[in-house]
């Protein structure tokens, strides 16, 4: 996955996680289903872009090699 769609999604998650709270306050079960759904979305998409973040450093702060 490229960093950019991780990104978005994230937002996605995140917007997810707003609008079911806001939208769905008769719908205990549904809500809480939804925010989960997010919520472990948003997490694994962060972690994802973390690992990545670090990779790329580490890849760039080598040494050159002769």
């Amino acid at each position: 996955m490229e960093l950019w769609l991780a990104a978005v999604l994230l937002i996605l998650a995140v917007l997810g996680i707003v609008l079911s709270s806001r939208f769905l306050k008769q719908r205990k079960k549904l809500r809480v289903f939804c925010m989960a759904i997010c919520i472990l979305a948003a997490f694994a998409l962060t972690v994802y872009i973390g690992l990545t973040v670090i990779f790329v450093y580490a890849v760039q702060s080598q040494p050159p090699t002769n």
